[in-house]
């Protein structure tokens, strides 16, 4: 999962605590999330530099908890962050209730050494593999030969014009001849 991605899918699901978050898309949010709040904290480092420079020490005491940028940022990445946790955990295999952890001294700790466990492989009570495999139309798992297959579908297509070498052409001809050979002319003969 690319970053864009990562972010976009947690941000829409700030308010689902059910389900799994893969790694890619925890650590993505981090990053985004971790950079939105230092840099909301550098613009309160200058803001309070300049007011100090403009009006003294006692004016910085004078502030309050809504005159920080970070404070507005915090909230409002709030919801993804516990979001993303809970349901990151929830893809490493654990409870929800593991974000308490954060209220405990060393508990960020041993909350970031369970965020870098990988995901379980099988489907759980919080659902599927959050970086399963993809599935079709029918829910069967699409496999990288079937998906490689149709890419080159998909490339013919945009070849569909161009003028074909006598060499293409016969290769083609006895890759056919040989797909039907084996697989439609087996299909057909009785048991």
């Amino acid at each position: 999962m690319g970053p864009l991605t990562a972010i976009s899918q947690a941000v829409a699901r700030s308010f689902t605590f059910k389900g799994r978050a893969s790694r890619s898309e925890y650590w993505w949010f981090i990053l985004f999330y971790t950079v939105v709040i230092m840099a909301c904290g550098v613009f309160d480092t200058v803001m309070i530099i300049e007011l100090i420079q403009e009006q003294g020490e006692l004016a910085a005491l004078e502030l309050g908890v809504l005159d920080f940028a970070s404070t507005y940022a915090w909230v409002a990445t709030l919801p993804a962050f516990l979001s993303v946790t809970v349901r990151r955990l929830h893809d490493a295999g654990f409870s929800g209730f593991w974000l308490i952890l954060y209220f405990i001294p060393v508990g960020a700790l041993v909350l970031l050494v369970m965020h870098v466990f990988p995901s379980e492989e099988q489907t759980s009570v919080h659902g599927t593999p959050a970086s399963g495999p993809v599935a079709d139309r029918t829910g069967k798992p699409v496999t990288v030969d079937s998906h490689k297959r149709a890419m080159q579908g998909y490339a013919l297509l945009f070849d569909k014009d161009k003028k074909l070498s006598p060499e293409v052409q016969a290769a083609r001809k006895a890759e056919v001849s040989d797909y039907y050979r084996t697989q439609v002319l087996k299909a057909s003969k009785p048991a």
